[in-house]
C-alpha cells in the first residue's frame, strides 16, 4: 500500500498528497516513471491541509492514460499515479471523444463483438457465462480514443456477461453501461439476437407533431392493473397493460381500451428503463415509481413475466407499445438523465472515475438532484450517451415522446442537440420536462430550465404556475387556488388560460406550456382538496376538481392529466407515495363505475378541444388576435375565442353565486356543464361551480 497518493489532474499537472504520518519534512523532488520513460516533476506549490501536505507539480511529457505509471519521491517510495481531474478538462473530452455508436455487445451468429469506452482503464476483461453456467474471463484489447474491444468467434447468443475493470489501483466488476438486456436485478448483461425480438406490427398513430395537439395521460405500469378491481391475468405487468376486453365490475371499459375511449393522444409511462428500488425476483416485496436509473437501455424487469429471461422484458415492452399504437395512442417515455441511483454500483465510476458527474469547486460531488449525484450532461461522452440512449428508445421501441425528469439540471446544448437529432429522425416526436430552476456549477444561464425557454424552441416545460394558481400551493395543503374558490391572483389565472404565452407571463409559445394540476408527485387533487376544504361535501369537491380538469383541457397550451384524475383518484392522503404500497398507489377501477358520468364530461371536453383549432393555437400572435379573457368581480372567467370559422365562449365559474349573462347574439350551448347540448340561448343563468361552452349561432 502506498504511503502517499498522486493524481493526474491535467495534461501537465500532477497533484501529490503526502500524509504527515508518512513524513513531516518537505519532499525535495518527485519523478514519474512508466511506459519506458522517466520524467522529472517540478514542484510549483505546496500547502499543509490538515494532516496532509498537498504538492502541485508540473511536467513536460505525455502520459498515456491506459498505461501504468508510478511516482517516486526522494526516499524512493512509490505511489501509483491515479487519474484525477484531467477527465474533466476540455482537452480530455476532445482527445477521447468517440463518435461511433457501436459500444456494447454486437451479435452475429458467427461472432460477437464487445466494446466499452474507458480511457483510464489499465486493463479490461470480459467475464462470460455460458447457457450451461460455464465461466470464463477473457482479456480485452485497447484500440484508441479510450475504447477497449474483444471479438469472439462462435455463437454466443444468450450468454451472460460483465466487464472487469482495473482503474486507479482497483479491480471492479460492472454490467455493460451500453447493454440492452439483463437478468434480474441488474446482475449481468446479456448477448441478444435482435432477430428474436417481437416484430412490431402497427404504425405510430398519426400526429401533427404540434405539442398543442397532444393530450398527455400519465400512468405507472404496475398501478394500472395491479388492483383486484380489474380482473387482469397479468396484474402489474407489461402484459397486463396490453390486455384487451378488461372491464370494471359494472361492465365499463378498463385498461388499454379505457384509454382509447377517454380520448387521450399520448400515454406517458413512468420509468420503464431498468431501475433500482425493487426486487425483480420478488415483485411484491417492494414498490417504487422508478426514478432510480440502473440500466438506461434495458427495460425494467419488475414488469416482465420472467425477469431472468433476456428477451421477455424487451419483447413484452415492445408489444405494449405496439398495442397502444394499435389503439391509436402514442407513447411517451419518462426518462431520468439527471442522476443515477447509486454512483458506487453504476458503471461510470468503475470505468472513468470523476468524469460522469458534476463536482463543486472543492472537488465534492454536487447534489442538486437530491439523489447524491448529478449527471454531467455537458461532458461530450455523457451528452452522447444520453442522446444515443434516447435515439435507441425512439427507433427500437417506437417511442413517440420523452418526458425529462429534472430537465433543469441538463445543459441547453444537450437538449437542443437531442431535439435536432430527433427532428432528423421524425418531427412528430415530442419532448418536454421538468424545467425547474435548480443550482448547478454550470449556472442557470446554461441549463434547460423554463426561464431559458427562448433558447429551447420546441421543448415543453411543466407549468407549475398552472398547478399552483389553479389548485393552490403544493407544499401548503390548506392554501386554495382558483378552482378551490380563491379569487386571488386573477391576473395570473387569466394568463394561464391564455397559455402562459402573453404579457411575458412565462413562455414565448403556448406549445411550451404543459398545463397540469396533478401528476405522480405530491397530493392528488382530490386529496389536497379534501384537506383544504375540510367539512365541504364530497360533491362540491368533485365539482371543483372537474372545473380544474376542464381548465387544463380548454386553456391554451398542452393538457396533462394524471391517471385517475378524471375519476377522483386518491392515495389516502399520502403526499409522496414513491415507495408506498400497492394499496396506496394502485388505480381503483371501481371509481370508474362510481364516477362514469364525470368521466363522460371529460371525454366530451376532450372531443371539443380536438374539434376546434381555437383551443390549440400555436403562436402567441394567434392567441392575441383570436382570444380574449375577462374575469368579473365574482371571479367567473369569460373566455372568448374567434376566428374566420368559429366563435366560441367558455365560462369557468368557481363559486355558487347566482349570475346572469346576457349575450348580444344567439348562441348554441354546446356544453351545459354536464353533457353535450344543442340548446339555443341569448341569456344564461349560472349558479354552480361548472364549465359552459357556447358557439355563435
Amino acid at each position: 500500500m502506498s504511503k502517499y497518493y498522486s493524481y493526474l489532474d491535467d495534461f501537465n499537472q500532477i497533484t501529490i498528497i503526502v500524509p504527515k504520518k508518512y513524513r513531516t519534512d518537505f519532499v525535495r523532488y518527485f519523478k514519474v516513471i512508466g511506459n519506458d520513460e522517466e520524467i522529472d516533476l517540478e514542484i510549483i506549490t505546496n500547502e499543509l491541509i490538515g494532516e496532509e501536505r498537498k504538492y502541485i507539480t508540473r511536467f513536460d511529457g505525455y502520459i498515456l492514460l491506459n498505461h501504468t505509471y508510478f511516482i517516486y519521491d526522494d526516499n524512493n517510495e512509490t505511489s501509483e499515479l491515479f487519474t484525477g481531474k484531467i477527465v474533466r478538462t476540455e482537452l480530455f473530452d476532445d482527445i477521447y471523444y468517440y463518435e461511433q455508436s457501436d459500444l456494447g455487445s454486437s451479435y452475429r451468429r458467427d461472432r460477437t463483438k464487445f466494446k466499452i469506452w474507458t480511457p483510464t482503464a489499465k486493463h479490461m476483461k470480459l467475464e462470460l457465462i455460458s447457457k450451461t453456467n460455464e465461466r470464463q474471463v477473457i482479456d480485452m484489447e485497447y484500440d484508441n480514443q479510450g475504447v477497449w474491444y474483444l471479438r469472439l468467434r462462435g455463437d454466443y447468443e444468450g450468454y451472460k456477461y460483465r466487464y472487469i475493470s482495473h482503474v486507479n489501483g482497483k479491480e471492479q466488476t460492472l454490467t455493460d453501461p451500453y447493454g440492452r438486456s439483463s437478468n434480474a436485478n441488474a446482475e449481468y448483461s446479456y448477448v441478444i439476437d435482435t432477430s428474436k425480438l417481437y416484430k412490431m406490427k402497427h404504425q405510430r398513430p398519426k400526429f401533427s407533431g404540434l405539442m398543442t395537439d397532444a393530450v398527455i395521460y400519465e400512468v405507472h405500469i404496475r398501478d394500472f392493473t395491479i388492483s383486484d378491481s380489474v380482473n387482469s391475468k397479468f396484474p402489474g405487468k407489461y402484459k397486463g397493460f396490453t390486455e384487451e376486453n378488461l372491464k370494471t365490475k359494472e361492465g365499463n371499459y378498463a385498461g388499454i381500451e379505457y384509454l382509447n375511449d377517454l380520448g387521450v393522444t399520448h400515454v406517458q409511462l413512468q420509468p420503464i428503463f431498468d431501475f433500482a428500488g425493487v426486487d425483480e425476483n420478488n415483485p411484491d416485496k417492494l414498490y417504487n415509481w422508478g426514478y432510480n436509473p440502473e440500466q438506461y437501455n434495458v427495460p425494467e424487469g419488475w414488469y416482465a413475466s420472467d425477469p431472468n429471461d433476456p428477451y421477455a422484458r424487451i419483447n413484452e415492452l415492445r408489444e405494449l407499445v405496439d398495442h397502444l399504437h394499435k389503439h391509436n395512442i402514442r407513447v411517451v417515455m419518462d426518462v431520468v438523465y439527471n442522476h443515477v441511483y447509486n454512483i458506487k454500483t453504476f458503471p461510470l465510476e468503475k470505468i472513468i472515475p470523476g468524469y460522469g458527474y458534476r463536482f463543486d469547486k472543492h472537488g465534492h460531488l454536487t447534489n442538486s438532484s437530491g439523489c447524491e449525484s448529478d449527471l454531467a450532461s455537458e461532458r461530450r461522452m455523457i451528452r452522447k450517451f444520453i442522446i444515443d440512449s434516447v435515439m435507441f428508445w425512439a427507433k427500437e421501441f417506437k417511442i413517440d415522446g420523452f418526458r425529462f425528469d429534472l430537465m433543469g439540471l441538463s445543459d441547453i446544448k444537450t437538449m437542443n442537440t437531442l431535439r435536432q437529432k430527433l427532428d432528423r429522425y421524425r418531427k412528430d416526436i415530442i419532448v418536454y420536462g421538468e424545467g425547474w430552476k435548480m443550482p448547478t456549477p454550470l449556472g442557470y444561464e446554461k441549463t434547460a430550465n423554463m426561464f431559458n425557454n427562448h433558447l429551447l424552441f420546441n421543448i415543453g416545460h411543466f407549468n407549475d404556475k398552472t398547478r399552483e394558481i389553479l389548485k393552490g400551493a403544493t407544499f401548503d395543503v390548506f392554501q386554495k387556488g382558483y378552482t378551490l374558490g380563491s379569487s386571488a391572483k386573477l391576473d395570473a389565472v387569466k394568463n394561464i388560460v391564455l397559455g402562459s404565452a402573453q404579457n411575458k407571463f412565462l413562455f414565448r409559445y403556448p406549445t411550451q406550456s404543459i398545463n397540469y394540476v396533478e401528476c405522480h408527485d405530491n397530493h392528488t387533487f382530490f386529496d389536497k382538496a379534501s384537506k383544504a376544504l375540510k367539512g365541504v361535501n364530497i360533491e362540491e369537491i368533485k365539482k371543483r376538481q372537474r372545473l380544474a380538469t376542464a381548465m387544463v383541457i380548454l386553456s391554451q397550451g398542452v393538457p396533462f392529466i394524471h391517471s385517475g384524475q378524471e375519476f377522483y383518484r386518491s392515495k389516502n392522503g399520502v403526499e409522496n407515495s414513491y415507495k408506498s404500497s400497492d394499496k396506496i398507489n394502485k388505480l381503483n377501477w371501481d371509481l370508474v363505475d362510481e364516477n362514469i358520468h364525470d368521466i363522460e364530461v371529460i371525454k366530451e371536453l376532450l372531443r371539443i378541444r380536438k374539434k376546434y383549432d381555437l383551443f390549440r393555437l400555436t403562436a402567441p400572435s394567434k392567441i392575441r388576435d383570436y382570444t380574449c379573457v375577462h374575469i368579473n368581480e365574482e371571479g367567473t372567467i369569460f373566455y372568448k375565442l374567434k376566428d374566420e370559422e368559429n366563435e366560441l365562449i367558455v365560462l369557468f365559474k368557481n363559486s355558487t353565486v347566482k349570475e346572469t349573462f346576457d349575450f348580444e347574439n344567439r348562441y348554441i350551448l354546446i356544453f351545459d356543464g354536464e353533457a353535450r347540448s344543442r340548446k339555443i340561448v341569448t341569456k344564461l343563468d349560472v349558479s354552480d361551480i361548472t364549465t359552459y361552452i357556447l358557439k355563435r349561432k
